[in-house]
């Protein structure tokens, strides 16, 4: 299967460290304020995102939206981002952290000096969406880049948009939504 051929060449092979449980992952709570006010209110860490599905909109947004502050006072901790450890990288996606156990990585490409990410990600979180092979298609593009401010070390969403799934990724999310779906 080409799902277990991408586990197998992983360093962390099992469910719960490939997806952030069980890994060394940062958490948010153990960045310093400075990191979190120059997250929450640099524009040069802004995200153009895409939610997809039937948003369709694209547009920019700040983190001061997605990590705690007093504007998301009023948020579940399912709301909030958090960090996850993909391949050893730390990163942050402007994704709440409910979402972690759905989200799968299909494809990370490093850049040679390490300085940005790109991943291929595939999300069962709206479950509604998900509920035959074909929706297998329907994946995210995330771009990250590194954060190395403030004695700190992470990656940072700096693009995140709905993606139709093509290849080997769309074949890794249908061996996925299979498994989801039991058949």
């Amino acid at each position: 299967m080409l799902l277990d051929c991408y586990w197998n060449k992983l360093p962390c092979n099992s469910y719960e460290t490939l997806f952030g449980y069980g890994c060394d992952a940062m958490k948010i709570t153990d960045l310093p304020a400075s990191v979190l006010e120059e997250l929450c209110q640099s524009e040069y860490w802004r995200i153009d995102i895409d939610p997809g599905f039937d948003a369709k909109h694209e547009f920019f947004i700040r983190w001061e939206y997605l990590l705690p502050n007093p504007r998301t006072d009023d948020y579940t901790e399912g709301e909030l981002a958090e960090f996850i450890n993909f391949d050893g990288y730390d990163l942050l996606l402007p994704i709440g952290r409910a979402h972690h156990p759905h989200l799968h990585l299909l494809r990370l490409n490093a850049s040679l000096d390490k300085n940005s990410l790109t991943l291929f990600l595939f999300d069962t979180y709206h479950s509604t969406w998900f509920s035959d092979i074909s929706d297998a298609r329907y994946g995210f593009l995330a771009v990250a880049d590194r954060y190395q401010n403030h004695d700190c070390d992470f990656y940072v969403a700096s693009y995140y948009h709905f993606s139709y799934l093509v290849g080997r990724d769309y074949e890794l999310a249908q061996q996925i939504m299979q498994q989801r779906l039991g058949t």
